[in-house]
C-alpha cells in the first residue's frame, strides 16, 4: 500500500476518534468555544514542534503566507459550527455532514486545479455522499 494511503487512513482514524473525544468532552454542558480554544492551542504547540522536527525550520513562501490564515479561518468555523452541534446533538449523525467536505475538496480540485474527473471517481464521490446522507437521516 502506498504511503500516501497509509497516511490518510490514518487521518481518518484520527479525526473519527477526535470527534468521538470532542462530543465526550461537549455532553457535560462544557463550551465548544473553550474546548474549541484548548484544542487549538495543543494543534498550535504539536504544530510547532512538528515543523521543527521535520523541517527544522519554517519553510515560509508567499503561498504559504497568503493562503493558510484563509483556510486556518475557515477550518476554525467548521470545526467550531461541529462542536456546537455536537455539543447538544449525536456525533453519528453530526460528525459525517461535516465530512462531506470530500464533495467540495473534489469539485474543486477538478474544476480549479483539473484533476482528472473519471467515472470512478464520480461514483465514488455520489456512493460517499449518499452514505453520509444517509448516516444523516433521523428515521
Amino acid at each position: 500500500m502506498r504511503n500516501e494511503v497509509l497516511l490518510a487512513l490514518f487521518g481518518m482514524v484520527s479525526v473519527g476518534v477526535a470527534d468521538v473525544l470532542r462530543r465526550r468532552g461537549l455532553i457535560s454542558g462544557g463550551s465548544p468555544v473553550t474546548y474549541m480554544a484548548i484544542e487549538t492551542a495543543f494543534i498550535a504547540l504539536f504544530s510547532f514542534v512538528a515543523m521543527l522536527v521535520l523541517e527544522g525550520r519554517p519553510n515560509l513562501n508567499k503561498d504559504v503566507a497568503m493562503f493558510s490564515p484563509v483556510s486556518g479561518l475557515l477550518i476554525f468555523a467548521g470545526i467550531l459550527a461541529l462542536l456546537i452541534a455536537l455539543s447538544t446533538g449525536e456525533a453519528s449523525r453530526y460528525a459525517p455532514i461535516t465530512r462531506l467536505g470530500f464533495v467540495v475538496t473534489f469539485l474543486l480540485a477538478v474544476f480549479v486545479f483539473g484533476e482528472s474527473l473519471t467515472f470512478t471517481k464520480a461514483v465514488g464521490v455520489a456512493l460517499g455522499a449518499g452514505a453520509v446522507i444517509l448516516l444523516s437521516l433521523d428515521t
